[in-house]
């Protein structure tokens, strides 16, 4: 969560010059949805209750990531590369998805839920390399 200083003049709007200002820290979050980059200031209500919104993108990749994380433990004598061909797929993605199979259980189950951290995205997944360590991971995706 970031923090932005938003400064206020003290004058009433008669003319008269301010004499003090108001600096406000206002917590901040970036919201980024595909190409739109987002700055939202939390209301009071939503600071201690976040409401639940479900990313179908992000719950998609989970189970695409699960139906590839039972391939590869069904065929334990096979490569990426031979389980990618018999299934379809390519051997990095297979590679990839086996590895967010892997994602720490509170964030799948606030995946589920809909009340993931914002930086926790479908595209933030697959562009890095998740650890096998939890908080590893939290620290990789940004919300350590």
């Amino acid at each position: 969560m970031l923090a932005h200083a938003l400064e206020l003049d003290d004058a009433a709007g008669n003319g008269e010059t301010a004499t003090a200002s108001i600096t406000l820290l206002l917590p901040i979050v970036r919201v980024r949805r595909g190409h739109q980059l987002r700055l939202v200031i939390p209301g009071p209500t939503s600071l201690s209750v976040q409401q639940a919104q479900r990313d179908p993108k992000l719950l998609a990749l989970l189970a695409e990531a699960m139906a590839a994380r039972k391939i590869v433990l069904a065929n334990p004598d096979k490569s990426l590369n031979a389980l990618g061909a018999e299934h379809g797929r390519c051997r990095t993605r297979l590679g990839r998805l086996a590895a967010i199979s892997c994602l720490a259980p509170d964030l799948v189950t606030a995946v589920v839920e809909g009340k993931q951290p914002p930086r926790l995205t479908a595209k933030a997944l697959l562009d890095n390399e998740l650890p096998s360590d939890w908080q590893a991971q939290r620290v990789v995706l940004g919300i350590a």
